[in-house]
């Protein structure tokens, strides 16, 4: 479980780099709440910056950030599933496959979050 966790902890702070660097060029720009805001926005480095936090909390199995991930893992959820209705699929990306994209992530945030819960509790 530990060795999952960590894993998890070492993508998410990955995805959080992505985020910070968005402004710089790095990917698209940040959904929120299904939105597809441009790269300038100050949202995306802030929430890199959270999720950094984060997978330093996860990597420590640290109390507090349970509450975060799951914050973080409702975010993530509602932006996946009103992404395609708010700003539509990019052309070309078929909605199988981001359906497949939706579980891999739904499955990786609340996976983190039941994972901490279980190490948490077997202390």
């Amino acid at each position: 479980m530990r060795i999952a966790l960590r894993i998890l902890a070492v993508l998410i702070a990955l995805r959080g780099v992505g985020n910070l660097l968005k402004r710089f060029g790095a990917g698209s720009g940040l959904v929120f709440f299904g939105q597809l805001l441009p790269r300038e926005t100050l949202l995306a480095p802030l929430l890199g910056l959270v999720m950094l936090v984060y997978a330093c909390g996860l990597w420590r199995e640290s109390t507090w950030a349970l509450p975060l991930g799951i914050v973080y893992a409702v975010f993530a959820t509602v932006n996946l599933l009103l992404f395609p209705f708010v700003t539509g699929l990019p052309q070309g990306v078929a909605p199988a496959l981001y359906a497949v994209f939706v579980v891999g992530g739904v499955v990786m945030c609340w996976g983190a979050v039941r994972l901490l819960q279980k190490l948490r509790a077997a202390r």
